[in-house]
């Protein structure tokens, strides 16, 4: 896969898979509409939907899904900031008469129009404060007030969702019970995007649970590889600097180091293959020894005695291929299989 180096290719990578758009949505949604949506149902819309003007506008994440008995149809156009823009709302309210004229075209004997739900995810610093539907742009200060009621009431009422992380601490976050692929991408979104390395350490140590649990999901590795290229490639310091964070919490915990190590190597070096091949480079069959010993206890507890036979008296070309399989292995007996 390609490096991350943007929020919105971040953005595009983790929410444009339908499971993580929808319980991003999910969490976000009263309660009663919720479940009134069929979350199974939520597709990404084809390319073809979207038209060049939307294209243009980076709109290329648009969803749909079925709502109710009668199947109606709910269109979900995300978007993501990390400024406070004054003029989003109608940015948005642009994009959703764009939906629906596209929709028409399509649908050119249909005598309604489809849900439409306008959602953005806001994870800049301070707490968003811009109008968030068009109606409240209009300048009515000068009015009579019944003058400003009356023409209040007539301009366009088009309010979007809004997740504003600069609102939301940590505890809400792992309130939202969301899978470790939503839950970890909030929390870099939310405190690494501006956070030094030694803080942005500390935090991953928080979150060792999530990204153990990550490994076991089948885009794990990608989205770990996207999320610290993506932190790498805005960290206020160098990447030398943030290796010095992961020394200082192997002191703490070394099972973290090893794999946080191995995520580092994806990031920067596009694949897990490439990252064993530098540990070899930098520590020959030792450090590879010491990396995977880190990775099957962060996995899988403690180490059986036979194992640990196995992993003093292996080769190279063992360890490697153990270590391949260490992400996707169901269990530590899978890693060590004859094959």
């Amino acid at each position: 896969m390609e490096l991350i180096r943007s929020h919105d290719a971040l953005f595009r990578f983790v929410f444009g898979e339908p499971a993580q758009m929808a319980e991003l949505l999910r969490a976000c949604l009263p309660g009663p509409v919720a479940l009134a949506i069929d979350w199974s149902t939520l597709r990404r819309a084809p390319d073809s939907f979207v038209d060049e003007a939307l294209k243009e506008r980076r709109t290329d994440l648009l969803f749909s899904a079925y709502m109710g008995d009668v199947l109606t149809l709910l269109y979900v156009v995300p978007e993501h900031k990390s400024e406070d823009e004054r003029f989003t709302a109608w940015q948005i309210a642009g994009y959703v008469m764009r939906i629906i004229e596209q929709w028409r075209s399509e649908n050119p004997k249909a005598s309604d129009l489809p849900v439409v739900l306008p959602f953005v995810l806001y994870h800049g610093e301070r707490p968003w404060r811009s109008p968030r539907s068009p109606h409240e742009l209009v300048d009515l200060r000068g009015c009579d007030p019944e003058v400003a009621r009356f023409l209040g009431s007539m301009q366009m009422h088009l309010p979007f969702l809004l997740l504003d992380l600069a609102r939301v601490d940590e505890s809400q976050i792992e309130a939202m019970q969301l899978s470790a692929v939503t839950g970890l991408t909030l929390r870099f979104l939310q405190l690494l995007r501006t956070c030094p390395p030694d803080q942005a350490g500390t935090h991953i140590l928080r979150w060792q649970h999530l990204v153990v649990a990550l490994l076991d999901h089948q885009r794990g590795r990608d989205v770990l590889s996207a999320l610290f290229s993506w932190y790498m490639a805005g960290a206020p310091a160098s990447h030398e600097t943030l290796r010095t964070v992961m020394t200082k919490i192997h002191e703490e915990n070394p099972p973290m180091r090893s794999l946080l190590d191995l995520v580092l190597e994806m990031g920067e070096e596009r694949g897990i293959q490439k990252g064993l091949e530098k540990g070899l480079e930098k520590g020959g069959l030792r450090a590879l020894r010491t990396m995977l010993d880190g990775l099957l206890r962060a996995r899988f507890g403690e180490i059986p005695a036979n194992i640990q036979e196995r992993l003093a008296a292996a080769d190279a070309e063992s360890l490697q291929a153990w270590g391949l399989r260490v992400l996707t292995a169901a269990g530590i007996d899978d890693v060590f299989a004859e094959r």
